[in-house]
């Protein structure tokens, strides 16, 4: 092949490598997270060792009432206890948990439902066995469980 020839073919190559890059960064039809290369999935190991903190503190401290899945006591919207209270509402993601902000779930686990009703006298009476990281565990754990749906719905209405 002349000197000549092979030029004009590294400068066709090379021309044609700028048209389909042009082309592939120009698409209108591409999507912005197209232009994202995933190599490595970073995991936050912070949020994982505090969801598996939350998932031992649930099971020591919550599960006898809410259940080892988090899933309540049978009929809990309809039926009450042997003493009159409330059954234990799922915190599964398929009870009304979700409908809570992060403050109020935070202070019902630490202090009851006293907090909201002096009058209260259920059985969610808050929990001093606890300290505030430990209740922040808990609520990670279970927004951990809950379905990704549920898990949008909830950082959409609870945002300020």
């Amino acid at each position: 092949m002349s000197f000549l020839l092979k030029r004009i073919l590294i400068f066709v190559i090379g021309l044609a490598a700028i048209i389909i890059s042009l082309l592939y960064f120009l698409n209108p039809n591409k999507k912005e997270s197209d232009n994202i290369e995933i190599t490595n999935i970073e995991i936050d190991e912070k949020l994982i060792s505090q969801i598996n903190l939350g998932k031992s503190l649930y099971v020591t401290h919550c599960a006898s009432c809410h259940g080892n899945n988090l899933q309540g006591q049978p009929n809990w919207s309809t039926k009450k206890d042997k003493d009159g209270h409330n059954l234990s509402p799922p915190l599964n993601g398929t009870g009304h948990t979700w409908h809570h902000s992060q403050e109020q779930l935070f202070n019902i686990i630490r202090y009851g439902f006293k907090i909201y009703n002096e009058n209260y006298d259920g059985k969610m009476q808050g929990n001093d066995k606890l300290n505030d990281d430990d209740i922040w565990s808990i609520l990670a754990y279970m927004k951990s469980v809950w379905p990704e749906s549920i898990q949008k719905k909830y950082d959409t209405i609870t945002k300020h």
